[in-house]
């Protein structure tokens, strides 16, 4: 009798409990208890901020991790590889929808860049958030530059892709490809909103890496050529004019090129090669070219993320150059572990090159010269002399003029190289990196924008004019306005930018890659096609996307007919 009278009384007590619960949706509700939770992050400035510093990272890996960097640049009309990987657009029949480079920058930016930007943008609109206007839109700001700066990307790699422009809270399975079009008028909205609320730019060393006002207008002024080119309408080309003139003027802050010698004056060189040494990117050292400077960090945590790969991936593979007594050039502080992964084309290293005063070219800024620095060899400090035998090998020459029967790969192993990529080693040669800070814009590139806005409006006078402020900082001879042309003004960024500019994106942007590559690249000619202009749409992107038809571009498998 007792325990049927609990039995009733505990069965009561769950009924109870069921029905409160049953009458409150709250039960059901989550409540994240993570504080990185977007809910528990993101009410404040300080919770964006953290955010925004993801932006940042990802931007950095997104271009400069390793292999990123070399598929910008390989197979296109500055460089090809040195090694025989297939992922470093040799041979372009292998760039198919399963390739993993493609699927990278897709990932890289939906996963990553987009996702993040519209996180922000999206909880940036809680009336819960405790920060003023200002805070507010200044956040906003960058974050919508992020994402303007991710879809620029996009569209110069695989044309018009799915535009994605909030926080997704549950799996989409039906994207479609907006037009280039309409991709480009997107960017230019997202840009246009951060150049009118970003900073101008400060000297402040803590926000060395930031994103300022003359960043967005930089961007803009890029954009608005493409919409130009897209639409036909002239109007975007002054456009394009004003946002570069925002920068040059003074309008977001002050930027100058760099005239005289600064930071580390006592290594020898000259003003331009102290653009690209060391700890010499940022407004602290003196240097208020840069426009927008990725950071990287020695013994950082973070901040170091491969470092800057440059010098193994552009430099010559020198360390494998042997001697008639066998003996090899040694990795040191002075030459780092160069590889020859990125070997720049003869149109690069020689072609362009045709006036003997631009410094650009000289002995501080492209290293034509190699010395033996083996204490073992009986030839150390001589230095390396090549000779073409009837074979067509070059043969290592000595200083008596007797030619060895030691020949040495011209292709990877030794070549001239832009000294852009020399610095520091604070890990030591080996490692070939460096702790140096890059540019993504500098002020020379925003004068050569300006001048490829003045040449699509047939204003070849002013075209020339800001060409001429690059080439007269360089003491170059000026070019005249009837030798403008795009191809002139791609040349141009080569001698100014090589090393730097992701140059396919350039290329694409202006419908020049399969024409300049076919021209200039050689590994190239029998495998690359017209279509290759872009790079085909992932495949798992388009498996995934069950619920629409995620087009393939045309050209490769799965493409309409």
């Amino acid at each position: 009798m007792k325990k049927s009278k609990y039995i009733v009384l505990f069965s009561s007590l769950i009924l109870l409990l069921g029905t409160q619960m049953s009458c409150s949706d709250s039960y059901l509700e989550e409540k994240p208890m993570d504080k990185f939770s977007p809910e528990n992050l993101l009410t404040s400035k300080k919770g964006f901020e953290t955010v925004i510093y993801s932006l940042h990272n990802f931007a950095r890996s997104g271009l400069f991790q390793s292999n990123n960097e070399d598929v910008m640049n390989t197979g296109t009309d500055v460089a090809c590889s040195g090694v025989t990987d297939g992922r470093f657009f040799n041979d372009y029949s292998l760039i198919l929808p399963e390739h993993a480079t493609p699927k990278f920058y897709w990932n890289w930016a939906y996963q990553k860049m987009l996702k993040d930007a519209n996180l922000i943008i999206t909880r940036a609109e809680n009336p819960n958030v405790s920060w003023t206007e200002d805070e507010k839109n200044t956040i906003v700001a960058e974050a919508k530059f992020f994402r303007a700066y991710t879809y620029n990307i996009l569209v110069n790699l695989f044309g018009g892709v799915p535009i994605v422009d909030k926080e997704e809270l549950s799996p989409r399975f039906d994207y479609t490809r907006a037009s280039r079009k309409e991709v480009l008028e997107f960017i230019q909205k997202d840009l246009e909103f951060a150049a009118q609320y970003l900073p101008i730019v400060t000297s402040d060393a803590s926000q060395d890496g930031r994103i300022f006002r003359a960043a967005a207008n930089h961007l803009l002024s890029e954009v608005y050529i493409s919409l130009g080119q897209e639409t036909g309408d002239q109007l975007f080309y002054d456009k394009s004019i004003a946002a570069a003139t925002a920068v040059i003027d003074g309008s977001c802050g002050e930027y100058a090129l760099v005239k005289s010698r600064f930071g580390d004056t006592s290594r020898p060189g000259d003003y331009y090669s102290d653009l690209f040494w060391t700890n010499q990117q940022n407004r602290a050292s003196g240097n208020k070219e840069g426009i927008w400077v990725v950071q990287f960090e020695y013994l950082t945590p973070g901040a170091e993320e491969a470092n800057n790969a440059q010098l193994r991936l552009w430099g010559p593979k020198i360390e494998d150059v042997t001697y008639p007594d066998g003996k090899k050039i040694l990795v040191c502080d002075t030459v780092g572990r160069m590889q020859g992964i990125i070997r720049p084309l003869n149109h690069t290293n020689y072609e362009i090159w045709d006036d003997p005063n631009d410094i650009r070219y000289s002995p501080y800024n492209f290293k034509k010269e190699f010395y033996m620095n083996n204490p073992d060899s009986k030839y150390n400090g001589e230095k390396l002399v090549l000779t073409k035998k009837d074979d067509g090998k070059m043969y290592i020459t000595l200083s008596d003029g007797t030619i060895t029967d030691k020949s040495v790969d011209t292709f990877r192993v030794c070549y001239p190289y832009f000294r852009k990529i020399e610095g520091e080693m604070p890990w030591g040669a080996m490692a070939g990196r460096t702790p140096n800070d890059r540019y993504i814009m500098r002020l020379s590139e925003t004068y050569l924008l300006r001048a490829e806005a003045y040449f699509h409006k047939g204003d070849l006078a002013n075209a020339a004019n800001d060409i001429n402020v690059v080439r007269g900082r360089a003491q170059a001879n000026p070019v005249q306005p009837g030798q403008i042309s795009l191809d002139y003004i791609l040349d141009e960024r080569i001698r100014e930018l090589v090393v730097e500019e992701p140059r396919r994106k350039t290329l694409v942007r202006l419908n020049k890659l399969y024409e300049r590559t076919m021209k200039y690249n050689f590994r190239v000619k029998d495998n690359m096609e017209p279509y290759h202009e872009l790079w085909p749409i992932p495949q798992t992107a388009i498996d995934a996307n069950t619920g629409a038809k995620l087009l393939q571009n045309p050209g490769y498998p799965g493409a309409a007919e």
